[in-house]
């Protein structure tokens, strides 16, 4: 069986255009990283993201790439949602101990500018922390410096399980 799906896989590699086969590379590439551990999930990994904790901001890097863009040639809103919840939800980690987690409970997004350039910029500061919620604030930039979305989001504390 897994021949045939090798063999199926090979088939679509040699039907690719060269477009086609630089986005096939990039996805690929995000798998590599994620079986190497190098990113702590595949969504992370396939989206190319680097990340850093810095004077109590996260800042999340994604390169802009034709896999994460709409029919209008623009960053799919989803994925800019995805980026802000990772890095919201990511920066409410850092304020909690290893035995706690933060879920989403709430988020709302305004989109204020259209995505593109070459990469987007996705930095999340505190704005509460409680004993029970966390709420944060994210903002999404072009490599132009263009603000192209901005959200809030509140994170309830739950304890994590063994």
């Amino acid at each position: 069986m897994a021949d045939k799906r090798k063999e199926k896989i090979f088939q679509w590699i040699n039907e690719l255009n060269e477009s086609e086969l630089q986005d096939f590379e990039f996805i690929i590439e995000g798998l590599n990283q994620r079986k190497q551990r190098k990113s702590g999930s595949y969504i992370g990994a396939l989206l190319h993201a680097e990340s850093e904790f810095k004077d109590d901001i996260f800042t999340i890097r994604i390169p802009n790439s034709a896999l994460i863009q709409n029919s209008l040639n623009i960053v799919h809103g989803g994925i800019t949602a995805t980026l802000l919840d990772s890095a919201m939800g990511s920066l409410a980690f850092q304020y909690l101990p290893s035995d706690y987690a933060a879920v989403t409970t709430e988020m709302k997004i305004n989109y204020v500018a259209p995505g593109i350039g070459k990469e987007l910029v996705c930095n999340a500061s505190l704005i509460h922390k409680g004993t029970k919620t966390i709420v944060t604030e994210g903002k999404v930039f072009r490599d132009d410096g263009q603000l192209i979305a901005h959200s809030t989001a509140s994170f309830f504390i739950i304890k994590r399980r063994a």
